[in-house]
């Protein structure tokens, strides 16, 4: 059944990024990601083009006579580091593990609008809320090429920002270029090779006394954990430290079956298709991207 879904933007735009583990590392851009890493941006990239919006949104408020409030660009160096196949940064599994237990501890940044919205009578901030996200009723809709629908409001002052900073067409190309990478990834994860190599790491963990056979429990099991802490410190950085051990076991298992070889192979054969139907779409949002890295430097001089 196909979904309708509504950009529900708000966390993403006034409460930006993620949080910092304390170092610096890679961002996991040697790892294969799917077309290229289209659809990846390492932490300065991210950064740098977050911040550029967040003015926009500002400036765009201030047209329509409302306060914005830009939120902080938290360190987003742990998201750039996230592999769509799970694959893991020898850096940031060494030093951040999968980055579950940290990111709960450090918790989500304070959304700077949050006082400004509070004070504001009940009219005045749903005023507000369609000046950022929008309306309903004038949304644009796109349909991606699994079905979904995404519904969006190009007038509003998120859209208005992503416009200005990337191009017109950056939401349609954004969100089909994501959920290309997504079907490649699905089908990669199907490949006998693949499954090959997955079922070598799940091997290689149970030499380490870890019973896994998905590339994704350890990480399922880690959340799981943590859910069950509540707030108790001291068994949080009990997981924490169990995190971090099986995090270093898996990288080094990932090595050992040389992991992201077999998805390198893998990926090559499951996105022909997906290059060969969307070709100009794919070639259209990498220029619009290069064009927007292009500003953000500009910028920064």
């Amino acid at each position: 059944m196909r979904r309708l879904l509504w950009l529900a933007a708000a966390a993403c735009f006034l409460v930006a990024g993620c949080t910092s583990s304390g170092h610096e590392g890679r961002a996991g851009g040697e790892l294969p990601r799917p077309l290229s890493g289209a659809a990846h941006f390492s932490a300065d990239q991210a950064d740098a083009l977050r911040g550029m919006e967040e003015e926009e949104i500002r400036s765009c408020m201030r047209e329509r006579g409302h306060v914005y409030r830009t939120a902080p660009v938290s360190d987003p160096r742990r998201l750039a580091a996230e592999n769509p196949y799970g694959l893991l940064d020898a850096d940031w599994a060494e030093d951040d593990g999968y980055g579950i237990t940290a990111g709960q501890l450090a918790g989500r940044p304070r959304d700077p609008n949050a006082p400004h919205l509070s004070s504001l009578p009940k009219a005045e901030r749903a005023a507000w809320e369609k000046a950022l996200l929008g309306e309903e009723k004038n949304h644009r809709t796109l349909t991606l090429p699994d079905g979904m629908k995404i519904g969006y409001d190009p007038r509003s002052c998120v859209e208005v920002a992503s416009s200005t900073v990337y191009g017109k067409r950056w939401t349609e190309l954004r969100y089909l270029v994501e959920a290309l990478t997504n079907d490649i990834v699905t089908a990669v994860r199907d490949t006998p090779g693949f499954r090959e190599a997955e079922l070598a790491w799940a091997d290689c963990m149970a030499e380490q006394g870890h019973a896994y056979r998905k590339l994704s429990e350890p990480r399922s099991e880690t959340k799981q954990r943590l859910e069950k802490t509540g707030r108790d410190p001291v068994a949080q950085r009990s997981v924490g430290r169990d995190e971090l051990a099986l995090a270093r076991h898996d990288l080094a298992c990932q090595r050992d079956t040389d992991l992201a070889r077999a998805v390198t192979e893998a990926q090559g054969e499951a996105e022909v298709k997906s290059r060969e139907q969307w070709r100009k779409e794919i070639e259209e949002y990498g220029a619009m991207k290069a064009s927007a890295l292009v500003k953000a430097d500009r910028a920064a001089e």
